[in-house]
């Protein structure tokens, strides 16, 4: 469910005589898969640490199904810690897909700090442009991201 990104794993079997090395452009340990890319890459891993330090709700899982579905079955909750929740699942993923592209093709590479910071900076600006009901969530929240 929702592995729609192009990752080696899928291009494996396209790419049978192919001399492209088929190993994560974080740690190169194994393929890189949906979970492995975005939850079980040791490098992957420690910048979902830092982001779930800013976020108030777990993803409980460190599979990809297993933290889509967590963020599926409370997509309905409407709280100020969810829309964080889901800006950073969103954020983070997009960011990492980003990092591991520019690595294959442009071969820069960031560091855990310089892709935190560049998921942190994307959430906290458009938590900047949301008007939330005032209670203590919220007040937590604008402390937790600098929201003034």
């Amino acid at each position: 469910m929702g592995e729609i990104l192009k990752t080696q794993d899928k291009l494996k079997a396209w790419e049978l005589r192919s001399n492209l090395s088929l190993e994560c452009s974080f740690c190169k340990n194994g393929m890189d898969s949906h979970s492995h890319l975005f939850f079980e890459c040791l490098f992957t891993a420690r910048v979902w640490d830092r982001i779930q330090g800013n976020v108030r709700f777990s993803f409980a899982s460190n599979r990809w199904c297993g933290v889509l579905n967590n963020i599926i079955n409370a997509s309905n909750h409407k709280s100020a810690s969810m829309v964080v929740a889901k800006l950073c699942f969103g954020a983070s993923v997009y960011f990492i897909w980003q990092e591991r592209n520019s690595r294959i093709f442009r071969k820069t590479h960031r560091s855990v700090d310089q892709l935190y910071d560049i998921i942190y900076l994307h959430v906290r600006l458009k938590l900047m442009t949301i008007k939330f009901k005032s209670s203590p969530n919220v007040d937590r929240l604008k402390l937790d991201w600098q929201l003034g």
